[in-house]
């Protein structure tokens, strides 16, 4: 009868245990599930950047405009940019309803464009500090060293670097 006992109690053991790992492995799935979610919306608004540029080059009629590329799959949306000058202290601001997906979307300065000079046009002040929306509601923002960030939540993760 002991042995029957002992064999009752090692079946129980291991079928719970069983249970255990399914269960362990089917919350990990869904964290991964979630995870991939994530990292494909950080990877869209990676996608996405500002910059100064002269007109010619998006068949524009001003010498300089402002350009937003959205390099994601979906449109984004209320792309606002805050800029200044070398040799200004005022900031500038405009803003683009839409950019929609794989475009450039260019848009005149918001003054007048002889207070730019060519050497001007790559400079670090110049580089234009960029917030939008994503088309799921996220809101992100691109300051003017490139980082991205979503803006009043987590961080964005950061792939692990190899050892080499």
């Amino acid at each position: 009868m002991s042995a029957q006992l002992a064999a009752q109690w090692v079946t129980a053991i291991g079928s719970a245990g069983s249970l255990l790992g399914f269960a362990s492995y089917v919350w990990i799935m869904l964290l991964n599930r979630r995870d991939e979610a994530e990292v494909r919306q950080e990877q869209a608004a990676q996608s996405v950047a500002a910059w100064m540029d002269k007109g010619e080059y998006y068949d524009h009629d001003g010498w300089l405009v402002l350009c937003v590329y959205n390099g994601g799959a979906a449109p984004v949306f209320n792309a606002h940019l805050r800029f200044s000058l070398r040799n200004s202290e005022d900031d500038h601001e405009t803003t683009l309803a839409i950019v929609p997906p794989g475009r450039t979307a260019p848009k005149d300065l918001p003054f007048r464009q002889d207070q730019v000079d060519e050497q001007e046009l790559y400079s670090a002040p110049a580089v234009p500090e960029l917030r939008f929306t994503d088309s799921l509601g996220t809101d992100w923002k691109r300051d003017k060293g490139g980082q991205v960030e979503r803006v009043g939540g987590a961080k964005l993760r950061r792939r692990p670097r190899l050892r080499k």
